[in-house]
Parts: C-alpha cells; sequence; structure tokens
C-alpha cells in the first residue's frame, strides 16, 4: 500500500518548531495538566497518577473510558475502540472497509487521511465539493448523484475541516437513509462536534441515528488535549472487531496516562465544554471583525462550528503557498496555505489558541498585508 506525502502535516512540521505565533493550530486552547485536574480533586487526581503502573493498557481501551464514551452515543461499550487519536481511527475504518474497485465518496476539501488510505487500498474516490461560490453550503443534490452501486463508503466531516461548514440534521438523516437502503456505511468525523459557534447547528452524534453509521472523535479538537494523543471509533460490533485487529498491528494500546486523563476529563465534561466554547465564541468575534476590516484582501464564509476558517484571498498577486512562507520568514507566523488541501488561494486559519496571541497573530499578518499589497 504506497500512501503519498502527508501535504499539510508536512507544512506545518516544517515551520513549528520555529514559529513565534501561528495561525494554524486546528484545536481549541490546549490544557495545562494543573487546569485540568483543578476541576476535579486536585490531590486526589495527582495521587492516582503517581500510582498509574506504567505498563500495557487494554488494547481496546479501559472499561470507564469505552463505556464514558459509549454513553454519549446511546451505545455499548462494545462498540467502541479506543485509537491514538482520530487519525489512527480513520485509517483502520478505511483498510477494515475498503477494497480495491470500490467506491468512496469523501466530502472535499478534507484531511488528507480521510482519503488517501481508500485511494492506497485501489477504492476509486469521488469528491463531494464544498465550493466558496455555495458558501460552503453542502448540496446532497450532489453527492446523491455521486453514490454508485459500488459504493462502500460515504466520508463526512462534521463540522468541516477546513471550511467550518455543518452537514443540518436533516441532510445527515437523508444520507443515512440511503445507506440504510443501499447498504453502504458513512463515517462521520466529528472531532468538532462540541464546538457550536452558532447554537444549534451541529446534527447529533451519526451513530445514535444509523445503523449503517460510524462515528469518529478525539480529544484533540474540541477537547482541548491533543496531548493526549487519544481518538475512538464508535460502529457495529463487527466492524470494532476488524478495526482492532487492524491496530494490534499499528499502536496495540494507548498509554494508560492518556486513558486515565481521558475517563477523567469525561467526568467533567460539562466544565469542559463551557471551558471551551467560550474560547471559540470570543475568537469567533475577534476574527469577524478582523476579517471585516481587510475585506480588501479576502472573502470569507464564516464557520457555524469549530475553529477554522477558510478565506479565500483577493487583490493579492502571489500565490497563497508563496505568501505564507513569506508571512513565515518576516514575522515566524505560521499559517496553512490551500495548496495543503488542493484549494489554491485559499488560507485555512485556526482560531481556536489564547485569544490574546491570536489578537497579535492576526495584528501581524495585517502588517504583512497593509506592507505588500494595495487593495482594490
Amino acid at each position: 500500500m504506497q500512501l503519498p506525502i502527508f501535504k499539510v502535516e508536512r507544512w506545518i512540521n516544517e515551520y513549528e518548531t520555529r514559529a513565534a505565533y501561528e495561525l494554524a493550530e486546528t484545536d481549541i486552547k490546549a490544557f495545562t495538566l494543573r487546569e485540568l485536574l483543578s476541576f476535579g480533586d486536585l490531590e486526589a487526581a495527582k495521587e492516582d497518577l503517581l500510582n498509574t503502573r506504567l505498563a500495557y493498557n487494554p488494547t481496546t481501551g479501559s472499561d470507564g473510558l469505552r463505556s464514558a464514551i459509549a454513553s454519549l452515543h446511546n451505545e455499548s461499550p462494545d462498540n467502541v475502540l479506543i485509537t491514538t487519536g482520530a487519525i489512527e481511527a480513520n485509517f483502520h475504518v478505511a483498510n477494515a472497509l475498503v477494497e480495491p474497485g470500490d467506491t468512496v465518496v469523501v466530502q472535499f476539501p478534507a484531511y488528507q487521511a480521510l482519503y488517501a488510505t481508500a485511494e492506497a487500498r485501489g477504492a476509486t474516490v469521488k469528491f463531494w465539493r464544498m465550493r466558496y461560490e455555495d458558501k460552503f453550503e453542502p448540496d446532497i443534490d450532489e453527492l446523491r448523484k455521486l453514490i454508485d452501486n459500488r459504493t462502500k463508503l460515504v466520508v463526512l466531516n462534521i463540522p468541516h475541516n477546513p471550511t467550518g461548514a455543518v452537514i443540518s440534521e436533516d441532510q445527515l438523516r437523508t444520507i443515512l437513509r440511503w445507506a440504510e437502503d443501499e447498504g453502504f456505511y458513512v463515517l462521520c468525523d466529528e472531532v468538532y462536534h462540541e464546538l457550536e459557534t452558532t447554537e444549534g447547528v451541529v446534527p447529533p452524534y451519526a451513530r445514535t441515528l444509523s445503523e449503517r453509521a460510524i462515528s469518529v472523535g478525539s480529544m484533540s479538537k474540541a477537547y482541548g488535549l491533543s496531548g493526549l494523543r487519544l481518538g475512538w471509533i464508535v460502529g457495529p460490533e463487527e466492524l470494532i472487531q476488524e478495526c482492532w485487529e487492524w491496530k494490534d498491528y499499528t499502536s496495540i494500546s494507548n498509554t494508560p496516562l492518556s486513558d486515565y486523563l481521558a475517563t477523567f476529563a469525561f467526568r467533567h465534561y460539562d466544565k469542559i465544554r463551557e471551558r471551551n466554547i467560550s474560547i471559540a465564541r470570543s475568537n469567533h468575534r475577534t476574527l469577524l471583525e478582523w476579517l471585516k476590516e481587510h475585506e480588501g484582501f479576502f472573502d470569507y464564509v464564516m464557520p457555524k462550528a469549530g475553529v477554522l476558517c477558510f478565506p479565500k484571498l483577493k487583490n493579492v498577486p502571489i500565490s497563497s503557498e508563496q505568501l505564507c512562507r513569506e508571512v513565515f520568514e518576516q514575522h515566524k507566523l505560521l499559517l496553512v496555505p490551500g495548496e495543503c488541501f488542493e484549494m489554491p488561494g485559499h488560507l485555512r486559519i485556526g482560531f481556536g489558541g489564547d485569544s490574546e496571541r491570536l489578537k497579535i497573530a492576526l495584528g501581524l499578518l495585517s502588517e504583512y498585508l497593509n506592507s505588500h499589497f494595495r487593495p482594490a
């Protein structure tokens, strides 16, 4: 199986250790360990951690963690597999389900991991495109035309990376009804599910709506705990068993420290969600005000959820990749160009981090734009 270079990950890796500021992070502001544990009994949690045996964890994840995730999806813990981030979850689902000659339909632009494994497996990958001209609104009539009699999997990202678009509950139910009628699966990468910058727009977890749905999540994007490197698959028990077989050959198990901290986080889910949504909504307002002030340089659609925006450059006579390189050279500010998503002319802006540093980073981008270009 030959996999291509992972464009966005290589881009970030090239620059992130030298960046002073960034608009490239894709998750909400990371917790410190002290901040997370302060939601409970700090001293008791410290004792638990100090007494944790640094041995192998159960390969499927602890019973407590799988039960916490299962309860969010109205599922049995037997239908949950803990993975090393959502990226391992998506990798295992593609390998477990997809065979040469299958059709896989993927919402696009997309995080490359959501389609590259299926391509490497020999599938015909079709892109369901979210277009700026349509304000990135999903058109499920267009999706319907892409689904054929060899379709094995439809891959959705709700909310969507990099645009912040959201498939509605009615649209999701329609897609899942097609899956039930025609026998394909729907993989929903739901890593931004908890980050509603617009109230009430994110549909329920897909797995709660259909037996043909597979929900993938992680502690990274919406929880601010990317350092745990912990994700999950919630799906049919037979699929979980097949993915488990793949996991035996990859990560085997997650660290018991991450398992403990993720379980702790779920016990304090409401406090974590309140903190993270507050940051996301505050930063969403900051970004919107900034984009309004810079409409001479950008066309944009503000995201409905998540902490990513995908504005389109205008009055900038260089490529988005060249712009990102120049901004980094001059200000040590890290951005992600649209070329990493096969969408040149766009920038992916992550706005989930520290609110004050976000303002400084946007100020540096303003300085670069105003000193190099003139809006029409």
